[in-house]
């Protein structure tokens, strides 16, 4: 059973903002579920209102993904995101962790890809691939979310426990949060 919300956004950190007592640890975890619904909902100047000035990526182990650094990357990378659809995802954590400078979230990542970017990554799980078909796809995912003094983001490490692996083809309409609107 997954922790999300109808709209695919991660129940798990309502849930601990709720449940957090202490003011500096549910800022840090609101600020990353306002972060979090800003991306999904393809909002860019909310994502980049939720960081600081020149925020700074790192991303390691099964991505071949380029962390971008300072504020033009970081839009350029959420143009990037919003432009294919990859912002319009399942976050489905399955752990947070929290402390007065960090948020920790572990879970899977869901997203639809077409079937060109399947073919384009290599990606594994389903013979033959439909270049104009749309595949659900999903990867473990663990993020450390460092927060500033001001309750800002610093930037995201993340850490790919898996490169994407092809999960099945969608039927048409089916999952319509995920990917490109109207897809």
């Amino acid at each position: 059973m997954t922790a999300l919300d109808q709209a695919g956004r991660p129940a798990l950190l309502a849930q601990r903002i709720e449940s957090e007592r202490d003011p500096r640890r549910r800022r840090n975890l609101a600020v990353v579920a306002r972060h979090v619904a800003a991306e999904i909902d393809g909002d860019i100047d909310a994502v980049l209102a939720t960081m600081v000035p020149e925020p700074t990526y790192h991303i390691w182990g099964a991505s071949a993904s380029v962390a971008p650094r300072g504020a033009a990357q970081v839009r350029t990378f959420y143009e990037d995101l919003v432009a294919t659809g990859r912002n319009r995802l399942e976050f489905d954590i399955s752990r947070v962790v929290v402390d007065d400078g960090h948020v920790v979230t572990d879970g899977v990542m869901r997203h639809a890809f077409p079937g060109t970017a399947v073919v384009e990554r290599g990606l594994a799980g389903v013979e033959p691939v439909v270049p104009d078909d749309w595949y659900l796809v999903a990867y473990r995912l663990l993020i450390v979310w460092p927060v500033n003094d001001d309750g800002l983001l610093k930037g995201e490490d993340i850490f790919a426990g898996e490169v994407p692996r092809v999960l099945r083809r969608l039927a048409p309409g089916e999952l319509p949060h995920l990917g490109l609107e109207g897809r």
